[in-house]
């Protein structure tokens, strides 16, 4: 009991920022490659705890949520596909991330308990991302993203 209770404290206080740090790294190259310039990412809400460089803000709520300020050069309706890319690359991202740690995994023999909760963690963090919805804080969900890129 008390190694799950560590494990649910490790998976929201490190995987879960952790997992947003890959997600908006996802979305800023895929911007970056399609000429887009990236501002800021931001980890969590709320007001600002610290930056970490010129480019990466955490927030107080650092578990929660993320955001990529970038300048969008892209054209809304020529290039749908690019913008998708920039969409889904969070996402993408994040599914690398796990191929990345079974591979780990496969080639040391490595096996520790919580492997499970990044796994875990980061399937959440991606069908909640995919799923089409505006969330409380004004932002749309790449899978909203996504659905408006493909309605115009």
């Amino acid at each position: 009991m008390f190694e799950m209770l560590i494990g649910y404290i490790v998976a929201l206080f490190i995987f879960q920022p952790l997992n947003v740090c890959i997600h908006e790294a996802g979305h800023a190259a895929f911007a970056r490659v399609f000429g887009g310039k990236v501002e800021k990412i931001e980890v969590g809400i709320g007001d600002p705890l610290f930056t970490v460089g010129k480019y990466i803000q955490v927030n107080k709520v650092f578990f929660m949520m993320g955001m990529l300020r970038y300048d969008n050069k892209l054209d809304q309706n020529r290039h749908k596909i690019r913008l998708s890319f920039v969409a889904l690359g969070g996402v993408l991202f994040n599914l690398l991330s796990i191929a990345g740690l079974i591979i780990f995994k496969v080639y040391t023999n490595h096996h520790h308990f919580l492997d499970g909760y990044f796994f875990g963690f980061t399937a959440v963090l991606m069908i909640s991302a995919l799923i089409p919805v505006t969330y409380s804080t004004g932002y749309d969900s790449d899978g909203k993203w996504l659905a408006d890129i493909w309605k115009r």
